[in-house]
């Protein structure tokens, strides 16, 4: 219901579309207006009304941006963090219609990037979003000072191949920053055996605007994530959170300064 959404919803698939998804979601909104609250988004920093079509916080969002509580956690990491640091780095965001788009614009580089099976990966959109696999980018190794995704990594099969990358194209020192649902535990939910998927926990779907039946998670990323993935390469560990209702935190994965291990195709 955010604006930007709107408009993105009515670009791509004309008025009569959006009229139509608006009569179709505006009862849920309404139905939990209780839940709507007036204040400034931690994001777009704008005096704004942050509604609500379900009672966990991942569904209460500003109506300018669209962000919801990771993305303000997000948000409040990188100006905390890296501040003005952000004019002199090159970052590469896994979001589109991130609703951070306007503060990483600041960036010397900032690639907004799109997963599509079917499309050529390095090919761009309209909109300058390139479509990219995170499990096997097109850039050059040590290309990146950030990466940036919110809620991507638990739907990756191959887990593995993504952190490789991630450690890959980060230089020295740099960080993914990013976030996940939390969970209890890291496990493998679901995996890909040849062509067909094989579940091993009972199917789990997200929501995603593209598919009204949501996004299949591969993954539960858990407090052990380090544990489990980290390695002498590519540490991880959260930097801000637990907070809200969903006990919500922000994760980076991080390559250190002097590396011990120095081999870019090896496994976590």
């Amino acid at each position: 219901m955010a604006l930007l959404k709107v408009l993105r919803h009515a670009q791509r698939y004309g008025i009569a579309s959006v009229v139509g998804k608006i009569f179709a979601e505006l009862p849920a909104y309404l139905r939990r207006i209780h839940l709507w609250r007036m204040r400034r988004c931690g994001c777009c920093e704008r005096l704004t009304i942050f509604v609500s079509n379900g009672v966990s916080s991942e569904f209460c969002t500003c109506i300018f941006c669209s962000a919801n509580e990771r993305y303000e956690l997000l948000a409040a990491e990188l100006r905390e963090t890296y501040g003005s640091e952000l004019s002199q780095m090159e970052v590469l965001e896994l979001d589109p219609h991130s609703p951070l788009r306007k503060m990483l614009s600041c960036a010397r580089k900032h690639v907004r990037s799109f997963y599509e099976p079917e499309q050529e990966r390095g090919s761009l959109r309209p909109d300058g979003t390139v479509c990219q696999d995170i499990t096997a980018l097109t850039y050059e190794n040590e290309s990146f000072d950030l990466i940036v995704s919110s809620d991507v990594l638990e739907h990756v099969p191959c887990l593995e191949s993504a952190f490789k990358e991630t450690r890959r194209v980060l230089r020295p020192g740099r960080v993914h920053l990013f976030t996940v649902p939390p969970r209890s535990k890291t496990k493998k939910r679901a995996e890909m055996v040849g062509m067909e998927i094989h579940h091993v926990e009972p199917p789990e779907y997200h929501c995603d605007p593209l598919c009204s039946k949501g996004i299949l998670a591969f993954w539960d990323l858990g407090p052990d994530l380090d544990e489990v993935f980290g390695s002498d390469s590519l540490r991880f560990s959260v930097v801000r959170g637990p907070s809200g209702s969903d006990k919500r935190v922000v994760w980076i994965a991080q390559r250190p300064t002097h590396q011990t291990d120095r081999t870019s195709d090896s496994e976590p």
